[in-house]
């Protein structure tokens, strides 16, 4: 087997809490492909090695099934100062991250149509959605559900979980979803409500259909959508179930395809910052690093302020950065 190959099984053994089908979630692979490739009886085509190698870049990075599922900052010995205590910011930067997505939020809520936004982990989909609600969107009813594993995949659990963000009951049981379903439609009809999925890619096909005849039964009423996922959702509304998910891309009204923090916008967020006296050259390695990433760059320019503040930022400050900072990769620079 390829050296992508063992990469994967050895991350795998590492991680006993991920199955193939938590695996499969962030691909556009099916659950059997990736447990067939895991136990060498699927062969490595283009595809699937395309796929896996994005998935443990994506792990590499810590963007996806972190341990323990929140950031972690790492001090190796080669970085053993002490830590000063990270500054909390009370700053929100507005970047056209920000400005698209509120632009698609009211959409979706005064045409009652689905849109999808899309873009890389970290760019800052969460934190531009919270935003709009404390301001623009404050006095839209709105409902956010994020997917976990368990609700991406089972509709039973999925509908229980809506069922509950919507202050309904929901019993267990398969003879019960359809019942909570109607009461699901029901409430939207009588209280009609902007509905937000993070976390989107995660969502299997007969989940997404759910949400997609939950849409087709209330948009009469004014109910929005709005799908909040990573790149990959793409990929699986348009090759690799089409026929599962025809129906759901063909309602779509408003698609953005977000690309993150800009390089203009990093040097105006140091600056606000009061990170000012910065090397060209480290400028470049650490936009580089970030990867458009503005929870990186956050979490880069907090520990800058604790360990290094008030001096020059080199390529060596970037490069200790980064070794302290889980999923923060200085790559090769002629590479890059």
């Amino acid at each position: 087997m390829s050296e992508l190959h063992n990469q994967v099984v050895a991350w795998m053994r590492s991680r006993p809490d991920i199955t193939a089908s938590g695996l499969s979630a962030h691909t556009t692979l099916g659950k059997s492909t990736v447990n067939n490739y895991l136990n060498g009886r699927q062969p490595e085509t283009e595809r699937i090695r395309s796929e896996m190698a994005r998935v443990m870049l994506l792990i590499k990075q810590g963007d996806i099934l972190q341990p323990g599922g929140g950031r972690a900052l790492v001090l190796t010995e080669e970085h053993a100062e002490t830590v000063g205590r990270v500054v909390m910011r009370s700053q929100f930067y507005e970047t056209e991250t920000v400005r698209r997505i509120a632009q698609i939020l009211e959409y979706c809520r005064d045409q009652a149509t689905i849109g999808v936004v899309t873009g890389n982990y970290g760019c800052g989909k969460t934190e531009a959605v919270n935003a709009w609600r404390r301001g623009a969107g404050r006095t839209t009813e709105a409902i956010i559900f994020e997917f976990s594993i368990f609700s991406s995949s089972n509709i039973i659990s999925f509908i229980q979980e809506l069922a509950e963000g919507l202050g309904l009951p929901s019993a267990c049981g398969t003879s019960y979803a359809v019942k909570i379903f109607r009461a699901i439609v029901n409430r939207l009809r009588e209280h009609p409500s902007l509905l937000l999925f993070d976390q989107a890619e995660m969502a299997r096909p007969n989940v997404l259909q759910a949400i997609r005849q939950i849409h087709d039964r209330t948009r009469a009423e004014g109910v929005g959508v709005v799908l909040l996922a990573a790149p990959v959702l793409l990929a699986h509304l348009e090759k690799s179930r089409a026929e599962d998910l025809g129906a759901v891309s063909s309602r779509i009204g408003v698609w953005a395809s977000l690309e993150g923090v800009t390089r203009n916008e990093m040097a105006s967020i140091l600056k606000a910052e009061g990170i000012v006296n910065v090397d060209e050259a480290a400028f470049d390695l650490w936009w580089k690093a970030t990867g458009r990433s503005m929870r990186r760059l956050i979490a880069a320019i907090d520990l800058v302020k604790a360990r290094h503040a008030g001096k020059r930022i080199t390529e060596k400050t970037v490069e200790g950065i980064a070794g302290n900072l889980w999923g923060m990769t200085v790559h090769d620079r002629e590479a890059a």
